[in-house]
């Protein structure tokens, strides 16, 4: 890869979505060697250029259709962009994630439940 990936962190508007943010490149600088900014979005970026997407919607009820249908937009976009990495960021999230991915037949190889699973994908974008 010859320009630095481009990372993107997509939530939901709460107080600490910018520590987590800041916390989330802190984690890719120390543990996964990647020193690279991560956007702040609360929209999806369906349409942006981006290497690795981090979803958060946590916080909201099970059930929330929001959440649901980002769920379902990722997985779609995942299988459309099999080079991308998205990585769920949230216990919440990845449970919603979870039981979206349940439901289909093919996971998507390029989808990760936590950072933590998806160390090894993420050392491979090193520049």
């Amino acid at each position: 890869m010859s320009e630095k990936p481009r990372a993107i962190y997509f939530c939901d508007a709460d107080d600490d979505m910018q520590q987590e943010c800041e916390s989330i490149q802190r984690y890719l600088a120390k543990v996964v060697g990647l020193d690279i900014p991560v956007e702040l979005w609360e929209r999806p970026p369906w349409r942006e250029r981006f290497d690795i997407l981090f979803f958060d919607w946590g916080g909201m009820s099970i059930g929330n259709s929001l959440l649901e249908s980002f769920c379902g937009q990722i997985i779609e976009n995942a299988e459309d962009n099999p080079g991308r990495i998205y990585i769920m960021t949230s216990q919440f999230t990845s449970y919603a994630m979870k039981e979206a991915i349940n439901e289909l037949s093919n996971r998507p190889n390029n989808i990760y439940l936590s950072i933590e699973k998806a160390k090894l994908a993420l050392e491979c974008l090193k520049v």
